[in-house]
């Protein structure tokens, strides 16, 4: 009988305890196509990012055509996402530019990515091109 009565102490003092966890952070898929309107050297163009995300890293191509479908200059951009921060660099190399095909050089920033658009500083890192390009603000759309 003592046996009974311990048990059931025992079991009755048992509690059970759930414990809450934070909620992990969603980050923001960038794969697929984003857009925007640049102008470089007073002519407006359509800048394009088709882009692939693998984990955290980013990566894909970059178009900028003007209206009629002219190719002002190609290239390839890397980053990596954390969060909504996409910290990025667009590689132009040889040929990339048709207009000077010996022109090569980087741009890049930090692009603060949201669900449909992604926004942020667009500088240029180094280029050997007589092109201005255009540092500033760009915000991207996605398609």
């Amino acid at each position: 009988m003592a046996l009974f009565i311990v048990c059931t102490t025992v079991a009755c003092s048992v509690e059970s305890s759930t414990t809450q966890l934070a909620p992990t952070p969603t980050q923001v898929d960038v794969s697929g196509r984003w857009s925007a309107n640049i102008t470089v050297q007073g002519v407006t163009g359509r800048m394009v990012w088709t882009l692939t995300q693998s984990s955290g890293g980013v990566s894909g191509p970059v178009l900028v055509t003007l209206p009629n479908g002219v190719v002002l200059l190609n290239g390839a951009l890397n980053g990596a996402l954390n969060g909504s921060s996409l910290p990025y660099t667009v590689s132009v190399g040889p040929g990339a530019v048709p207009a000077q095909p010996t022109c090569t050089g980087q741009f890049g920033g930090t692009m603060t990515v949201a669900s449909t658009s992604m926004s942020g500083p667009m500088a240029l890192i180094s280029s050997n091109c007589s092109i201005a390009f255009p540092s500033n603000a760009v915000t991207l759309t996605k398609q």
